[in-house]
């Protein structure tokens, strides 16, 4: 295979950068910060907030909880479903933190996905990325209920770790969807549907 010529490799990341600029239009000037660890990846900034905002998610605290449900019953079947609670190293001075659609003020719970989408808020600007996330913490908990009780249970709080709980809704006979609430708000965080086979209709 041919080598890239010199030229198309020097226009790739400055180009990359300059086109961002004139998208933005009258915005501040950008910069590429390089994330390494808690969350990790790259994203393009405005250059006077780069240093906080790569200090920001590299530094964050991140808790992973886990709710594992497993139904019992002809068919058995289990679903995961995940939450992440995230606890800024800082308060942010001018710009505004948004993690998977969720705006970050101080401690807070955020639906959870390896490949997370965030967002810097900055003199009406969105700057946007997805980054990986590693969790400083994992929190695990499991159940098993019998199709029977589930059927009855719609609402029922079935799993509690500190202050998010695991709850039930049953659309139909075999469709369950499962709920992570943070309480005492009763705030939804995230939710994750099972259908049993042989209920698919």
């Amino acid at each position: 295979m041919g080598k890239t010529p010199p030229w198309k490799a020097l226009f790739t990341f400055p180009a990359a950068l300059a086109i961002l600029g004139l998208l933005w239009g009258t915005g501040p000037s950008v910069t590429y910060v390089q994330v390494n660890g808690t969350f990790s990846g790259g994203m393009v900034v405005p250059s006077t907030i780069a240093d906080e905002v790569e200090d920001y998610f590299s530094n964050v605290n991140a808790t992973l909880y886990s709710f594992e449900a497993k139904v019992v019953g002809e068919m058995n079947a289990s679903i995961t479903t995940y939450a992440l609670k995230v606890t800024p190293p800082f308060d942010p001075d001018g710009f505004e933190i948004i993690i998977n659609a969720h705006p970050v003020n101080g401690t807070t719970y955020v639906p959870y996905a390896e490949g997370i989408p965030v967002s810097v808020r900055y003199m009406g600007h969105s700057y946007r990325s997805v980054l990986t996330v590693r969790p400083t913490r994992s929190v695990g908990s499991f159940g098993e209920w019998s199709e029977e009780y589930l059927g009855g249970a719609n609402g029922s709080r079935l799993l509690k770790v500190d202050s998010l709980t695991l709850v039930v809704d049953v659309v139909e006979p075999g469709h369950y969807d499962f709920v992570i609430v943070k309480e005492p708000e009763n705030l939804e965080i995230s939710r994750d549907g099972l259908i049993l086979e042989g209920n698919t209709s």
